[in-house]
């Protein structure tokens, strides 16, 4: 069985112009999502993403960094339920 593989952009909030919706992109109902970030630090925005993703109609299975600061993401996704993997952590560039 083959993935259906639609990406979608949340933002943080809605603008006033273009679709003005939250949500763009290809986000099918019901869908199962992965929140990708690019620099993970609380996991705010992640779980936020998350928020309006389940609000959409869809479960979220969990949250891809390319690099975790190591201040709490981690544990913040542990709390909400999220599975959670990075990249490359802080340490790797110190």
């Amino acid at each position: 069985m083959q993935a259906n593989r639609s990406p979608a952009f949340v933002r943080k909030e809605a603008k006033d112009h273009g679709t003005g919706k939250k949500i763009d992109g290809n986000l099918a109902p019901a869908a199962r999502a992965v929140i990708l970030e690019d620099v993970t630090t609380t996991g705010g925005s992640a779980l936020q993403a998350a928020d309006a993703v389940r609000a959409a109609g869809c479960s979220v299975v969990g949250v891809i960094t390319l690099v975790d600061r190591q201040e709490g993401a981690s544990e913040s996704f542990r709390q909400a339920g999220l599975s959670f993997a990075a990249i490359f952590s802080r340490e790797d560039f110190v």
